[in-house]
């Protein structure tokens, strides 16, 4: 049975590996790193003005109160890397996108563990950390419940990025062992049984792999030179792809 002091345990677990930056630079301008004893006050501070939400809520006669459990037991799966949760979380058909599934759905709790677990395995001191201020609830006419939360990830890019259909030979995002820590949004529809049926994350892709030194920073010249060297390979292909149309078009029949 899951319990607030297993939230609260949990809650004051170090994860990230030791040292962080204080700085990342690899940006258009310094990004300040907020270190573990800042994202827990932060997170703490997040469900303390969540509680003060669902008592507005239920001013006006909205009860959304479970949703405060559901966000305890989502976070805590995610801190202590434990879906045996996952039952009183998410339907089983449950339909979740994320930047690295490059536009594919992934569908049933196999695909989303796994994909969980591409993130553990890439980033084993990965924390979640909700942003106070940034989350916002959209209650339908039906009763349906729908929540955005803007949050922070933090952690250590060991690697590899496993990228849909996050098999053995998926196709990856290579660790160098950097520390990264950026923003995402993550978008999750509740039905009457007060589990996730659907759901999203995203983020600046681009923005994570140039923290993490991967791709240069925006105001290099090795970015420069890589941004114009796509583009080149860029109006290479489109020619190709033209070419290939054309020869089509006069094949005989």
């Amino acid at each position: 049975m899951f319990t607030n002091e297993k939230f609260q345990q949990s809650l004051r677990l170090p994860r990230l590996a030791q040292p962080i930056p204080t700085v990342m630079t690899n940006r258009a301008e310094p990004v300040e790193v907020l270190d573990e004893d800042a994202l827990t006050a932060m997170t703490q501070a997040w469900f303390d003005e969540y509680e003060q939400k669902i008592d507005f809520y239920a001013g006006h006669g909205l009860d959304i109160a479970w949703t405060l459990e559901w966000a305890k037991k989502y976070w805590w799966s995610w801190q202590t890397r434990d879906m045996s949760y996952n039952h009183e979380l998410y339907t089983d058909d449950l339909r979740y996108k994320d930047v690295t599934t490059l536009g594919a759905t992934m569908v049933g709790l196999d695909e989303f563990v796994a994909y969980n677990f591409a993130f553990f395995d890439a980033i084993p001191d990965w924390r979640y950390d909700p942003i106070p201020g940034q989350c916002y609830i959209d209650l339908t006419a039906d009763g349906e419940v729908r929540i955005v939360v803007r949050y922070y990830g933090s952690g250590h890019l060991v690697g590899p990025l496993k990228l849909h259909p996050y098999g053995k030979d998926a196709v990856a995002i290579p660790g160098n062992g950097a520390f990264i820590q950026c923003a995402a949004v993550d978008r999750y529809h509740f039905n009457a049984e007060h589990l996730m049926y659907e759901g999203e994350t995203l983020y600046d892709l681009l923005d994570g792999v140039q923290l993490a030194g991967i791709v240069p920073g925006p105001s290099t010249t090795a970015f420069k030179w890589l941004m114009r060297g796509a583009g080149l390979a860029t109006r290479a292909v489109t020619r190709l792809n033209r070419s290939a149309v054309r020869g089509r078009a006069i094949l005989p029949r």
